[in-house]
């Protein structure tokens, strides 16, 4: 791997990111190419001498099925509201209890989005607020140096509803925290492009092959297999090109990008690399992108300065110790022009800001308690065990509660309210009459988390 530069991470004059939005590389980073990856004028029947054979790559079956924004993490400048703050430290007094009840009254609705509350903040922030399309951690009333609130928005979300939507209705929820102060800051984007590609990828020698501005890089292999190369871990800008496929499959499980590929015209079976930046909150500054107004226009102009200045897969050129003049490989030009793509990209048309559990745990992982009670009776009939089952329960529960005849539905119940907020389906504060006084709101409130059996399990 060769360094264009001595700093990690080092990223170069600000000017550069708008010049790379309307001008091609230079010949130093990019010379006419036939379809086979040569250079124009080589001889078709061989290379010559000064330069590494580059690797069997077939331009005509390299396919990109998506790129944009993956991950976006946006900072809020300005204060919370007394009120605000009173209400979130009672919601996340109530988290840190001991009993089930009490717990599962730490939610929050706010713009439609029913937030859990967690029981502690993060970091300097003392609040976070999660559901499935933003998390949220918020400052309290006092704080002088933290911004009102640090927001990651979900890949999901942006998936289904893009950036422009997905920010304006987190500005809303922000607004009724307290006083904004200024539009928001962008702290962290990915960028993203996912393609096919005929190209045995762990056949690159990234330490020879790879031109970059950083000092560290790493090989990654997981299920016995090569998954993928990251550059500059850890650094203001980094850089993975992993296999999606895999990290689906194995890791995320988001399934839901099957079908937004095939719409692309991914063919079910073919290997999907990803090719990823990620660009912190002082590299976005440096490059005079501080403001999401700012991110907004500019996404292909820094994927451009990304692809051309800060990496470059390379065609090595072994009679020229310049590495900055080696010259791309196909392969690398294919993926530096994902952005200059036009053309509606497949949406996510469905999303649910609940954080549903998948279907193998609660139907396959779920089963396991009724089979090792069928096996331990040595029942094997599934209608006579799961019947036998709820029968000798609530038995149980009866014993363990006291001898309470619902001992069982109360145990349920709490634990069902537990997993309401755990997955934002279902808001456990009843609502509450108008014309209460504050003193008897919260006595209700209180008696609404003993409502039942306290306790855990």
């Amino acid at each position: 791997m060769s360094h264009e530069s001595d700093s990690n991470n080092q990223v170069s004059s600000p000017s550069s990111i708008t010049k790379t939005a309307a001008v091609r590389p230079a010949a130093r980073t990019r010379a006419p190419r036939a379809p086979d990856g040569r250079t124009n004028g080589e001889d078709s029947q061989g290379t010559p001498p000064c330069n590494t054979v580059p690797l069997k790559y077939n331009p005509d079956k390299s396919k990109l099925l998506r790129f944009g924004v993956d991950s976006l993490y946006l900072s809020y400048p300005g204060v919370m509201s007394d009120d605000c703050d009173k209400k979130l430290a009672r919601l996340k007094e109530l988290a840190q209890m001991e009993d089930d009840l009490s717990q599962s009254i730490a939610q929050v609705t706010i713009c439609e989005h029913l937030f859990e509350v967690r029981d502690k903040g993060a970091g300097r922030f003392s609040y976070v607020l999660v559901d499935n399309a933003y998390r949220i951690q918020a400052s309290n009333s006092r704080s002088k140096s933290l911004p009102l609130a640090y927001v990651q928005i979900s890949s999901e979300y942006l998936t289904h509803a893009g950036i422009e939507k997905s920010e304006e209705a987190l500005r809303h929820i922000i607004n009724t925290l307290g006083v904004v102060n200024e539009p928001a800051n962008v702290s962290r984007v990915d960028l993203f492009a996912d393609f096919c590609a005929d190209c045995e990828m762990d056949a690159f020698e990234p330490l020879r092959d790879c031109v970059t501005r950083v000092e560290t890089m790493s090989l990654h292999y997981s299920y016995g297999r090569f998954s993928g190369w990251s550059f500059g871990s850890g650094g203001d800008i980094v850089a993975r090109l992993y296999d999606k496929t895999l990290e689906v499959e194995k890791k995320s499980h988001k399934f839901y990008l099957h079908e937004l590929w095939k719409a692309a015209g991914w063919d079910g079976t073919s290997q999907i690399w990803r090719m990823e930046f990620e660009a912190k909150r002082n590299a976005l500054v440096s490059l005079q992108l501080p403001k999401l107004a700012h991110l907004l226009p500019n996404q292909a102009a820094l994927w451009r300065y990304l692809t051309e200045n800060w990496l470059r897969l390379t065609v090595p050129t072994e009679s020229d110790s310049n590495r900055a003049r080696w010259n791309n490989h196909p392969l690398w030009d294919f993926i530096a022009a994902a952005f200059d793509s036009e053309g509606e990209q497949a949406k996510l048309q469905r999303f649910n800001p609940a954080r549903l559990p998948e279907d193998e745990r609660l139907f396959v992982h779920g089963l396991g308690g009724i089979t090792s009670f069928m096996a331990s009776r040595g029942i094997e009939d599934l209608g006579e065990g799961v019947g036998e089952y709820l029968h000798q329960a609530k038995e149980y529960h009866v014993r363990r509660s006291d001898f309470k005849h619902d001992g069982m539905e109360r145990y349920v119940g709490r634990k069902v309210k537990a997993k309401n907020r755990r997955y934002n389906t279902v808001n456990n504060v009843q609502p509450l009459p108008s014309d209460l006084t504050k003193t008897e709101a919260a006595a209700v409130v209180y008696q609404q988390s003993k409502d039942g059996e306290n306790g855990n399990d």
